[in-house]
Protein backbone atom coordinates (compact mmCIF):
# COMPACT_ATOMS: atom_id res chain seq x y z
CA UNK A 1 0.00 0.00 0.00
CA UNK A 2 1.49 3.04 -0.65
CA UNK A 3 0.05 6.87 -1.01
CA UNK A 4 -1.68 6.07 -4.23
CA UNK A 5 -3.51 3.96 -3.25
CA UNK A 6 -7.53 4.42 -3.22
CA UNK A 7 -9.19 3.69 -0.01
CA UNK A 8 -12.42 1.94 -0.81
CA UNK A 9 -14.27 2.14 2.44
CA UNK A 10 -17.81 0.51 2.44
CA UNK A 11 -19.11 2.30 5.47
CA UNK A 12 -22.60 0.35 5.59
CA UNK A 13 -20.75 -2.96 5.28
CA UNK A 14 -18.67 -1.94 7.77
CA UNK A 15 -21.44 -1.15 10.56
CA UNK A 16 -23.06 -4.29 9.46
CA UNK A 17 -19.79 -6.65 10.24
CA UNK A 18 -19.33 -4.73 13.32
CA UNK A 19 -22.90 -4.95 14.80
CA UNK A 20 -22.40 -8.55 14.13
CA UNK A 21 -19.86 -8.94 15.97
CA UNK A 22 -20.94 -7.06 19.01
CA UNK A 23 -24.28 -8.86 19.12
CA UNK A 24 -22.02 -12.15 18.78
CA UNK A 25 -21.10 -10.91 22.51
CA UNK A 26 -24.70 -10.32 24.16
CA UNK A 27 -26.12 -12.99 25.74
CA UNK A 28 -28.89 -14.66 23.95
CA UNK A 29 -31.49 -13.96 26.41
CA UNK A 30 -31.23 -10.67 27.01
CA UNK A 31 -31.28 -10.39 22.52
CA UNK A 32 -34.71 -11.85 22.88
CA UNK A 33 -35.83 -9.70 25.47
CA UNK A 34 -34.12 -6.43 23.86
CA UNK A 35 -35.88 -7.72 20.27
CA UNK A 36 -39.37 -8.19 19.23
CA UNK A 37 -38.16 -10.89 17.05
CA UNK A 38 -37.76 -15.23 17.95
CA UNK A 39 -36.56 -16.16 14.93
CA UNK A 40 -37.07 -16.92 11.45
CA UNK A 41 -40.15 -19.84 10.23
CA UNK A 42 -38.89 -21.02 6.75
CA UNK A 43 -41.82 -22.32 4.36
CA UNK A 44 -41.04 -24.68 1.33
CA UNK A 45 -43.07 -25.95 -1.24
CA UNK A 46 -43.85 -29.61 -0.91
CA UNK A 47 -46.41 -30.16 -3.97
CA UNK A 48 -49.25 -29.05 -2.85
CA UNK A 49 -48.46 -28.76 1.12
CA UNK A 50 -45.33 -26.45 2.81
CA UNK A 51 -42.57 -27.71 4.74
CA UNK A 52 -41.71 -25.14 7.72
CA UNK A 53 -38.62 -25.14 9.31
CA UNK A 54 -37.95 -22.98 12.59
CA UNK A 55 -34.65 -21.00 12.82
CA UNK A 56 -34.64 -19.70 16.39
CA UNK A 57 -30.77 -19.46 17.12
CA UNK A 58 -31.82 -21.41 20.49
CA UNK A 59 -30.44 -24.82 20.89
CA UNK A 60 -33.91 -27.16 22.05
CA UNK A 61 -35.59 -30.16 22.39
CA UNK A 62 -38.38 -29.61 19.68
CA UNK A 63 -39.04 -30.51 16.64
CA UNK A 64 -37.76 -27.97 14.42
CA UNK A 65 -39.78 -28.44 11.32
CA UNK A 66 -43.49 -29.08 10.40
CA UNK A 67 -45.36 -29.81 7.28
CA UNK A 68 -48.71 -28.04 6.85
CA UNK A 69 -51.88 -28.90 4.52
CA UNK A 70 -51.79 -25.80 1.77
CA UNK A 71 -55.63 -27.34 1.54
CA UNK A 72 -55.97 -26.74 5.33
CA UNK A 73 -56.47 -23.15 5.60
CA UNK A 74 -56.24 -23.41 9.08
CA UNK A 75 -53.52 -25.69 9.85
CA UNK A 76 -51.17 -22.69 10.19
CA UNK A 77 -53.60 -21.12 12.93
CA UNK A 78 -52.91 -25.17 14.81
CA UNK A 79 -49.16 -24.88 14.48
CA UNK A 80 -48.68 -21.78 16.14
CA UNK A 81 -51.27 -22.58 18.86
CA UNK A 82 -49.20 -25.51 19.77
CA UNK A 83 -45.99 -22.88 19.66
CA UNK A 84 -46.50 -19.54 20.79
CA UNK A 85 -43.62 -18.04 20.24
CA UNK A 86 -44.56 -18.27 16.42
CA UNK A 87 -46.14 -15.04 16.94
CA UNK A 88 -42.68 -13.26 16.71
CA UNK A 89 -41.13 -15.12 14.11
CA UNK A 90 -40.94 -13.88 10.48
CA UNK A 91 -42.05 -15.86 8.00
CA UNK A 92 -39.79 -16.30 5.06
CA UNK A 93 -40.56 -18.35 1.92
CA UNK A 94 -37.46 -20.29 0.06
CA UNK A 95 -38.16 -21.36 -3.18
CA UNK A 96 -36.93 -24.88 -4.28
CA UNK A 97 -34.90 -26.29 -7.59
CA UNK A 98 -38.14 -26.05 -10.23
CA UNK A 99 -39.16 -22.34 -8.84
CA UNK A 100 -35.89 -20.50 -9.61
CA UNK A 101 -33.05 -19.91 -11.33
CA UNK A 102 -29.69 -18.26 -10.59
CA UNK A 103 -26.81 -16.72 -12.61
CA UNK A 104 -23.40 -14.93 -12.03
CA UNK A 105 -23.23 -11.86 -14.54
CA UNK A 106 -19.94 -9.60 -15.14
CA UNK A 107 -21.05 -6.20 -15.53
CA UNK A 108 -18.83 -2.49 -15.44
CA UNK A 109 -18.26 -1.51 -12.13
CA UNK A 110 -20.09 2.08 -12.89
CA UNK A 111 -23.35 -0.23 -12.98
CA UNK A 112 -23.20 -0.48 -8.90
CA UNK A 113 -24.82 2.87 -8.61
CA UNK A 114 -27.96 1.47 -10.76
CA UNK A 115 -27.48 -2.27 -10.08
CA UNK A 116 -31.25 -2.98 -10.35
CA UNK A 117 -32.23 -0.69 -13.36
CA UNK A 118 -29.04 -1.79 -15.53
CA UNK A 119 -29.53 -5.69 -14.89
CA UNK A 120 -34.02 -4.96 -15.65
CA UNK A 121 -33.38 -3.33 -18.65
CA UNK A 122 -30.68 -5.78 -20.12
CA UNK A 123 -32.30 -9.03 -18.56
CA UNK A 124 -33.40 -10.71 -21.64
CA UNK A 125 -29.50 -10.62 -22.56
CA UNK A 126 -28.97 -12.82 -19.41
CA UNK A 127 -31.74 -14.96 -19.44
CA UNK A 128 -34.55 -16.20 -21.46
CA UNK A 129 -37.26 -13.69 -20.20
CA UNK A 130 -38.16 -10.18 -20.07
CA UNK A 131 -38.02 -8.47 -17.16
CA UNK A 132 -42.04 -7.76 -16.82
CA UNK A 133 -42.20 -11.84 -16.68
CA UNK A 134 -40.21 -12.65 -13.57
CA UNK A 135 -39.04 -11.26 -10.56
CA UNK A 136 -35.52 -10.74 -10.17
CA UNK A 137 -32.75 -9.53 -7.98
CA UNK A 138 -29.30 -8.56 -8.63
CA UNK A 139 -26.70 -9.10 -5.71
CA UNK A 140 -23.16 -7.93 -6.10
CA UNK A 141 -20.57 -10.04 -4.58
CA UNK A 142 -17.64 -7.57 -5.28
CA UNK A 143 -15.41 -6.30 -7.89
CA UNK A 144 -12.68 -9.00 -9.68
CA UNK A 145 -8.91 -8.48 -10.04
CA UNK A 146 -10.32 -6.38 -13.82
CA UNK A 147 -12.44 -4.29 -12.09
CA UNK A 148 -15.53 -5.54 -13.07
CA UNK A 149 -18.35 -6.09 -10.71
CA UNK A 150 -19.60 -9.85 -9.88
CA UNK A 151 -23.52 -9.94 -9.47
CA UNK A 152 -25.33 -12.93 -9.05
CA UNK A 153 -28.63 -12.57 -10.58
CA UNK A 154 -31.56 -14.52 -8.99
CA UNK A 155 -35.11 -14.56 -10.49
CA UNK A 156 -38.44 -16.68 -10.99
CA UNK A 157 -41.10 -16.23 -12.86
CA UNK A 158 -43.59 -13.97 -11.55
CA UNK A 159 -46.79 -16.74 -12.07
CA UNK A 160 -44.67 -19.58 -10.03
CA UNK A 161 -44.35 -16.94 -7.40
CA UNK A 162 -48.06 -15.54 -7.40
CA UNK A 163 -49.03 -18.63 -7.16
CA UNK A 164 -46.89 -20.19 -4.07
CA UNK A 165 -47.63 -16.58 -2.21
CA UNK A 166 -51.37 -16.39 -3.03
CA UNK A 167 -51.51 -20.20 -1.52
CA UNK A 168 -49.71 -18.71 1.97
CA UNK A 169 -52.07 -15.73 2.13
CA UNK A 170 -54.76 -18.72 2.05
CA UNK A 171 -53.38 -20.03 4.86
CA UNK A 172 -52.59 -16.51 6.46
CA UNK A 173 -49.27 -16.08 6.26
CA UNK A 174 -47.55 -13.32 5.18
CA UNK A 175 -43.74 -13.57 4.16
CA UNK A 176 -41.54 -11.22 4.74
CA UNK A 177 -38.63 -12.16 2.36
CA UNK A 178 -38.27 -14.69 -0.70
CA UNK A 179 -35.14 -16.20 -1.38
CA UNK A 180 -33.87 -19.28 -3.25
CA UNK A 181 -32.52 -22.01 -1.95
CA UNK A 182 -29.08 -22.40 -3.64
CA UNK A 183 -28.73 -18.63 -3.21
CA UNK A 184 -29.67 -18.68 0.24
CA UNK A 185 -28.70 -15.53 2.42
CA UNK A 186 -29.94 -16.78 6.01
CA UNK A 187 -26.95 -16.77 8.20
CA UNK A 188 -24.48 -15.93 4.78
CA UNK A 189 -21.58 -13.88 5.53
CA UNK A 190 -20.22 -13.96 1.83
CA UNK A 191 -23.88 -13.18 -0.23
CA UNK A 192 -25.69 -9.85 1.02
CA UNK A 193 -29.33 -10.10 1.75
CA UNK A 194 -31.78 -9.95 -1.00
CA UNK A 195 -35.72 -10.33 -1.54
CA UNK A 196 -37.81 -11.15 -4.50
CA UNK A 197 -40.99 -10.47 -2.31
CA UNK A 198 -42.23 -8.05 -4.93
CA UNK A 199 -42.89 -4.39 -2.77
CA UNK A 200 -47.15 -4.73 -3.19
CA UNK A 201 -46.85 -8.17 -0.81
CA UNK A 202 -44.35 -6.64 1.61
CA UNK A 203 -45.77 -5.50 5.06
CA UNK A 204 -45.73 -2.00 5.94
CA UNK A 205 -43.22 -1.47 9.00
CA UNK A 206 -44.20 -0.29 12.50
CA UNK A 207 -43.28 3.21 12.73
CA UNK A 208 -42.72 3.68 16.04
CA UNK A 209 -40.33 0.84 16.35
CA UNK A 210 -38.76 2.09 13.08
CA UNK A 211 -38.22 5.01 15.05
CA UNK A 212 -36.76 4.18 18.60
CA UNK A 213 -34.58 1.67 16.15
CA UNK A 214 -32.95 4.25 14.68
CA UNK A 215 -32.72 6.39 17.55
CA UNK A 216 -30.94 3.54 19.05
CA UNK A 217 -28.97 2.86 16.24
CA UNK A 218 -27.63 6.93 16.15
CA UNK A 219 -26.98 6.92 19.91
CA UNK A 220 -24.29 3.89 18.78
CA UNK A 221 -23.06 5.51 16.02
CA UNK A 222 -22.15 8.48 17.84
CA UNK A 223 -20.13 6.37 20.40
CA UNK A 224 -18.34 4.40 17.45
CA UNK A 225 -18.08 7.51 15.47
CA UNK A 226 -15.64 8.83 19.05
CA UNK A 227 -13.89 5.55 19.74
CA UNK A 228 -13.14 4.59 16.05
CA UNK A 229 -14.11 6.84 13.19
CA UNK A 230 -12.46 10.24 14.69
CA UNK A 231 -8.93 9.05 14.54
CA UNK A 232 -9.74 6.99 10.97
CA UNK A 233 -10.85 10.60 10.03
CA UNK A 234 -7.31 12.39 11.09
CA UNK A 235 -5.53 9.89 9.37
CA UNK A 236 -7.52 10.24 6.15
CA UNK A 237 -7.04 13.89 5.93
CA UNK A 238 -3.70 13.57 6.35
CA UNK A 239 -3.61 11.20 3.38
CA UNK A 240 -5.65 14.18 1.72
CA UNK A 241 -2.95 16.85 2.24
CA UNK A 242 -0.60 14.43 0.77
CA UNK A 243 -2.86 13.50 -2.19
CA UNK A 244 -2.95 17.44 -2.89
CA UNK A 245 0.64 17.74 -2.71
CA UNK A 246 1.45 14.91 -5.16
CA UNK A 247 -1.76 16.51 -7.90
CA UNK A 248 0.55 19.88 -7.68
CA UNK A 249 3.34 17.93 -8.44
CA UNK A 250 1.49 15.67 -11.19
CA UNK A 251 0.90 19.33 -12.77
CA UNK A 252 4.22 20.37 -13.08
CA UNK A 253 5.44 17.03 -13.86
CA UNK A 254 2.46 17.07 -16.53
CA UNK A 255 3.79 20.22 -17.92
CA UNK A 256 7.21 19.07 -18.41
CA UNK A 257 6.45 15.93 -19.42
CA UNK A 258 4.15 18.07 -22.69
CA UNK A 259 7.08 20.08 -23.12
CA UNK A 260 9.31 16.97 -23.96
CA UNK A 261 7.11 15.29 -26.06
CA UNK A 262 7.20 18.97 -28.03
CA UNK A 263 10.99 18.69 -27.96
CA UNK A 264 10.97 14.80 -28.81
CA UNK A 265 8.49 15.63 -31.62
CA UNK A 266 10.00 18.40 -32.94
CA UNK A 267 13.54 16.71 -33.41
CA UNK A 268 11.55 13.66 -34.83
CA UNK A 269 10.63 15.71 -37.59
CA UNK A 270 13.96 17.34 -38.02
CA UNK A 271 15.45 13.66 -38.59
CA UNK A 272 12.35 13.18 -40.45
CA UNK A 273 13.22 16.20 -42.83
CA UNK A 274 17.18 15.25 -42.74
CA UNK A 275 16.34 11.81 -44.20
CA UNK A 276 14.17 13.05 -46.68
CA UNK A 277 16.93 15.42 -47.85
CA UNK A 278 19.80 12.55 -47.34
CA UNK A 279 17.68 10.14 -49.05
CA UNK A 280 16.45 12.53 -52.38
CA UNK A 281 18.61 13.60 -54.97
CA UNK A 282 19.06 17.05 -54.94
CA UNK A 283 17.14 19.26 -58.16
CA UNK A 284 19.97 20.97 -59.21
CA UNK A 285 22.01 17.73 -59.71
CA UNK A 286 19.32 16.05 -61.49
CA UNK A 287 18.88 18.83 -63.57
CA UNK A 288 22.78 19.12 -64.43
CA UNK A 289 23.26 15.31 -65.37
CA UNK A 290 19.67 15.84 -67.77
CA UNK A 291 20.96 18.99 -69.51
CA UNK A 292 24.43 17.26 -69.91
CA UNK A 293 22.51 14.28 -71.16
CA UNK A 294 20.38 15.97 -73.60
CA UNK A 295 22.03 16.34 -77.19
CA UNK A 296 21.64 19.77 -78.95
CA UNK A 297 18.47 18.67 -81.48
CA UNK A 298 16.67 17.85 -77.97
CA UNK A 299 14.88 20.66 -75.76
CA UNK A 300 12.45 20.58 -73.49
CA UNK A 301 9.16 22.43 -72.59
CA UNK A 302 7.73 20.83 -69.49
CA UNK A 303 9.37 19.72 -66.41
CA UNK A 304 7.93 18.21 -63.55
CA UNK A 305 9.93 16.78 -60.41
CA UNK A 306 7.59 15.33 -57.21
CA UNK A 307 8.28 12.15 -54.60
CA UNK A 308 11.50 11.04 -56.69
CA UNK A 309 9.63 11.08 -60.05
CA UNK A 310 10.41 12.80 -62.77
CA UNK A 311 8.53 13.62 -66.07
CA UNK A 312 9.77 15.87 -69.20
CA UNK A 313 8.04 16.95 -72.26
CA UNK A 314 9.80 18.09 -75.30
CA UNK A 315 10.78 17.96 -79.00
CA UNK A 316 13.75 15.63 -80.29
CA UNK A 317 15.41 14.77 -83.74
CA UNK A 318 15.38 11.40 -82.44
CA UNK A 319 12.88 10.83 -79.28
CA UNK A 320 13.21 6.92 -79.52
CA UNK A 321 16.79 6.87 -78.46
CA UNK A 322 16.26 9.10 -75.40
CA UNK A 323 14.93 6.32 -73.50
CA UNK A 324 18.66 4.06 -73.67
CA UNK A 325 20.41 7.63 -73.35
CA UNK A 326 18.66 8.10 -70.25
CA UNK A 327 18.59 4.86 -69.02
CA UNK A 328 22.77 4.89 -68.97
CA UNK A 329 22.51 7.28 -66.37
CA UNK A 330 22.96 6.55 -62.73
CA UNK A 331 20.24 8.93 -61.95
CA UNK A 332 17.71 7.87 -64.01
CA UNK A 333 15.35 4.41 -63.33
CA UNK A 334 12.34 2.92 -64.87
CA UNK A 335 12.23 5.56 -67.81
CA UNK A 336 9.49 4.99 -70.23
CA UNK A 337 7.13 7.05 -72.83
CA UNK A 338 4.09 8.04 -71.52
CA UNK A 339 2.29 8.96 -74.48
CA UNK A 340 3.23 8.09 -77.81
CA UNK A 341 5.61 9.99 -80.18
CA UNK A 342 4.08 12.26 -82.54
CA UNK A 343 5.64 14.87 -84.94
CA UNK A 344 5.63 18.29 -85.43
CA UNK A 345 4.91 19.55 -88.42
CA UNK A 346 6.34 22.75 -88.28
CA UNK A 347 9.92 21.81 -86.96
CA UNK A 348 9.66 17.68 -88.17
CA UNK A 349 10.83 16.75 -84.64
CA UNK A 350 9.28 13.96 -83.07
CA UNK A 351 7.31 15.21 -79.89
CA UNK A 352 7.86 13.40 -76.65
CA UNK A 353 6.88 12.80 -72.99
CA UNK A 354 8.55 10.46 -70.73
CA UNK A 355 8.63 9.46 -67.06
CA UNK A 356 11.46 8.22 -64.71
CA UNK A 357 12.55 7.37 -61.38
CA UNK A 358 14.94 9.23 -59.84
CA UNK A 359 17.43 7.98 -57.18
CA UNK A 360 20.16 9.42 -55.05
CA UNK A 361 22.83 10.72 -56.78
CA UNK A 362 26.96 9.18 -55.88
CA UNK A 363 28.63 10.42 -53.66
CA UNK A 364 30.67 11.42 -56.56
CA UNK A 365 27.75 13.16 -58.54
CA UNK A 366 26.95 15.50 -55.08
CA UNK A 367 29.99 16.45 -53.98
CA UNK A 368 29.71 19.80 -56.86
CA UNK A 369 29.99 23.03 -55.94
CA UNK A 370 29.88 24.82 -59.56
CA UNK A 371 26.73 25.49 -60.56
CA UNK A 372 25.13 23.45 -63.38
CA UNK A 373 24.83 24.26 -66.87
CA UNK A 374 21.43 24.08 -67.86
CA UNK A 375 21.83 26.27 -71.38
CA UNK A 376 20.78 22.57 -72.73
CA UNK A 377 17.26 22.21 -70.75
CA UNK A 378 15.64 24.72 -68.45
CA UNK A 379 12.38 23.77 -67.33
CA UNK A 380 9.13 26.05 -67.15
CA UNK A 381 5.65 24.89 -65.80
CA UNK A 382 4.68 26.61 -69.41
CA UNK A 383 6.16 27.60 -72.83
CA UNK A 384 8.73 26.53 -74.98
CA UNK A 385 12.21 26.56 -73.88
CA UNK A 386 14.49 25.90 -77.11
CA UNK A 387 17.78 24.23 -76.44
CA UNK A 388 19.33 25.62 -79.04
Amino acid sequence: MNLQTTIDLDLKHFFHWWGAELAFLVPQRLKNLLSDQAGILVFSAAGADFDVNFDSQVATDRPQSWRIDGNNQDSYQQLKAQNPDFEKTECLLRLNDNQALTKIVYLPAAAQENLQQVVGFELDRYTPFKADQVYFAAVPLGKTEHGQLKVLLVFTPKTVLDEQLAKLQALRIQPVRVDYRHACTTGSATVPNYNLLPERFRPQANTLAQALHWLLNGLILLLLLAVLIWPVWQEGQVVDMLKNQIKTLEKDTRVIEEQQHEIDALRQQTQRLIDIKTQSPSLVAVLNELSSMLKDDTWLTHFQFAENRLQIQGQSASASSLIGLLEGSEFFNNVSFVSPLTQDKATGRERFQISMDVSAPPPAAEVSNEEPDISDAAPEATGDTPNE
